[in-house]
Formats: structure tokens, sequence, C-alpha cells
């Protein structure tokens, strides 16, 4: 009897809190407003469109970022032989005492004040707003018995590298195809489109109530590529509208061209064509990509911003970075706009586009066959056609987006002659 009375308080207990319980209010649940549902379900957007155009661009991301390195080592990848020396153990003092960057410096005024004492002109003098300073390695070439070599030399210390190619075996070397256009070099068409439209151009700016004049047709003209048949072999023939220049390239010849120089090429190639090709869909590519780097940018930053104990290390970050950037474009920017006179382009100054006019006049008369047919990599003809033609026609400021591409397509050009020119002269002193 005890036991059971005893155990009928507990029962009780236990009863009472039970039913406390269930008579206690419920916490409510704070609902999402339909803003914060529209935020949500738009960065998990953001997030799947920053996934996946990442994975579908990465092959022109790479594109990009290797090509890019090429252009900022145009060396590397080459299958040289690389040799660096040290210039006290190999020269007798010669590069160990290189003329200092200051010293010539002061030479160069010294000897332009005493060609400006002639005509009376004020004194130049020297000062140390700028630190003198060299833009780059003194590079030399040298051709040897089966073998070519480029010496880099640091005009400051007198270090250097030498970078060996050797000849390129007959057996490897792409047979020559014989072009049987190679003696023509121009065609002069009276319906050229170039000139019909030039003739147009001044009639439309006044129908249009803006400021006309003469139309210069530009640095570089378009060009008309077709292909033919010239005694049954088959050809592709680029015709430069700007002036008549032709370059024909026979369809089977084996383009000089190896995959480092195709996709730096990849890397410059730019704007549209007319028609509906490959030129085009490039281009397109070309805004995607652009899209989609701006777009990983400020989708990173929204993507940054949602996770909380990331956000004072990421600020610090941004806020680092956006301090170098501002540096680098500060100092950038005067050896950028300082180094435009470095190509001698000579002097700037009013005349200088009438010169340039009238140089690149003189150049084309000089040398009308640069930018002709050849057998094989026509179209670096086509290149030349413009550069000598369309510019002596204008005499006008160069865009400064051509200048940039132009100084990347001659370093390209550059890099390939000299590849070329190598490996004939190890191939030739071989012979010998």
């Amino acid at each position: 009897m005890s036991t059971t009375t005893n155990q009928h308080p507990a029962i009780s207990d236990s009863q009472s809190v039970t039913t406390e319980n269930m008579d206690a209010p419920k916490p409510t649940v704070k609902r999402k407003s339909n803003a914060s549902k529209s935020w949500n379900t738009t960065m998990k957007l953001v997030r799947r469109v920053h996934l996946y155009s990442g994975l579908f661009m990465f092959p022109w991301v790479l594109l990009y970022g290797v090509t890019g390195m090429f252009f900022n080592h145009p060396r590397w990848f080459t299958g040289d032989n690389v040799q660096s020396f040290v210039a006290a153990e190999v020269s007798k003092n010669e590069l160990a005492q290189l003329p200092a960057s200051d010293s010539l410096a002061e030479k160069i005024v010294a000897s332009l004040n005493e060609q400006l004492k002639e005509t009376q002109d004020p004194e130049v003098v020297l000062t140390d707003l700028r630190t003198p300073h060299y833009s780059g390695d003194l590079t030399y070439t040298v051709n040897a018995e089966e073998v070519s070599h480029t010496v880099s030399i640091n005009p400051v210390t007198g270090d250097g590298e030498i970078r060996t190619t050797k000849a390129v075996p007959e057996a490897d070397q792409p047979v020559e195809t014989p072009n049987p256009l190679q003696g023509i070099r121009r065609v002069e068409i009276e319906s050229n489109p170039l000139l019909v439209a030039k003739n147009a151009v001044p009639a439309v700016l006044e129908n249009l109530d803006l400021p006309s004049g003469e139309a210069n047709t530009g640095r570089r003209a378009a060009s008309l590529t077709f292909s033919a048949e010239v005694d049954g072999e088959p050809v592709a023939i680029v015709y430069n509208l700007g002036n008549g220049f032709i370059a024909t390239t026979h369809e089977d010849a084996e383009l000089p061209m190896n995959s480092k120089s195709f996709l730096q090429r990849l890397h410059l190639s730019r704007g549209f064509s007319p028609h509906w090709n490959f030129k085009t869909l490039w281009g397109l590519m070309v805004d995607m990509m652009f899209l989609s780097m701006v777009f990983w940018g400020i989708s990173g930053l929204f993507m940054w911003w949602q996770i909380k104990r990331t956000r004072l290390l990421g600020g610090g970050f941004i806020i680092a970075s956006l301090a170098i950037t501002a540096f680098f474009i500060i100092g950038m920017h005067d050896s950028l706009t300082v180094a435009g006179n470095r190509r001698g382009g000579g002097n700037r100054g009013p005349g200088a586009a009438a010169a340039g006019g009238r140089n690149g006049q003189q150049a084309s008369t000089q040398n009308p066959g640069r930018g002709g047919n050849r057998g094989r990599g026509g179209a670096g003809g086509n290149r030349g056609g413009h550069q000598h033609g369309t510019n002596a026609a204008s005499g006008q400021e160069r865009n400064e987006d051509d200048v940039l591409f132009e100084e990347l397509e001659q370093m390209l050009l550059e890099q390939e002659r000299v590849e070329k020119t190598q490996s004939g002269s190890a191939e030739r002193s071989k012979a010998e």
C-alpha cells in the first residue's frame, strides 16, 4: 500500500509537466520576405552561371593565359639550347665595363648641345626627374657551322645568355611548292569597292549634316580572298583593296607556322568579317570571353560577400589589390607613353604625321616588291602590302589599337623571320 501511494505523486507530477509543455506557446517561425527569396534565387542563378560559364570558357582561358606567357617570354619552349654566362668570366672586361646608363645620357646631352650650337637653339640640360635606364637587352645573331646563336646581353651587368638553334635536317623541312603567280605583284581594278566607296563618303557625311572633307583609306585596307586554278594548280589569292597587291599561296603548300606561332596569332585575332565565317564566329567568342571575365569578377565579389567569416580578410585583399594595381598602372603609364618614341619614329611634333606619310610613300616606291607573292606563307605578303601602300596614301595619325596590334604582329613576324633565317643560314654553312 505504501509503495502504491508513493508512486501516484510521481505520475501526477509527470502528467502536470507534460500538460504545461503542451499548453506553452510555440515559437514563431520567421518567414522570408519576397525580396529575400528573390535574392537567394538570384544568387543561386549567379553561382550556376559562374560555374558553367567557367567550364565552357576553360579552353579560351587556357589559350589566352598560355599565349600571354609566350608574348612575355617569346624565347620559351623553342627547343633551343640555352647557356648563361658571366661577363667577367668570358670577356676581357669589355662586357663588364659597358657604358652606364647615366654616363651614356650625359654623352648624348653633350652631343645634342654640340649640334644645337650651330643653330643657336636652347641648351639641353640633363635632369634627375627620370632616372636613365635601358629598355631591354642587347641582342645579336651569330651564324656558325650547322648552328645559329642568339646572344642576349644585359647592358647593366654585362651578363647574358646564348640560345643555340640547330639546323633543320633537309628531310624535316617542308617541300617547296612552286607558286604559279610568282611574277605578278599587283593588279589595278577600276571597280575597286574601296575606291568607289571612298568617293561616296564625303557625300554621305554631307547628307547627314556632318562636317565633310577628303576621305582617307586608313592604315589597313580590307582584302578579298578567293580560290582559283592556274594551269590546273589550285591557289588561294588575296587581293589588297588598298594598293592592289596580290598575295598567292598554293593550296597544297605547307605554311611555315609552328604551333606556338599559330596559338599566338589566335590570341591576336580580332574583329569581324562582313561574311559569316570562322573569323566572325571567333570575334563572337572573343566577346564572350570579355563578358565572362567581367562577370566572373563581379559575381565573385557577390559570392565572397555571402560568406560572412571571409568578409574581413577578403576586404583586406581587395584593398591591397586595388592599391597595387593603381601603383602599377601609374608606373606603366609613364613607361608606355615615353616608350612610344623608342622605335625610331623620331621627334613627334605637328609634322610627324605628314613625315610618316612621306616616308611610307618613299618606302613603297623603293620597295614595290615587298608584300608580293610567296609560294609559302602568302599571307605575309599581304601584310607587307598593308604596311606600305595604304599608309603611304593616307599619311595620317595611326590608330592606337592598330599600333598595339601591329607591334605584337611585328614581334611575331620578327620571331618567325629569325627562326627561318637561323635555320637557312645554318643549313648553308653546313653545305659549304
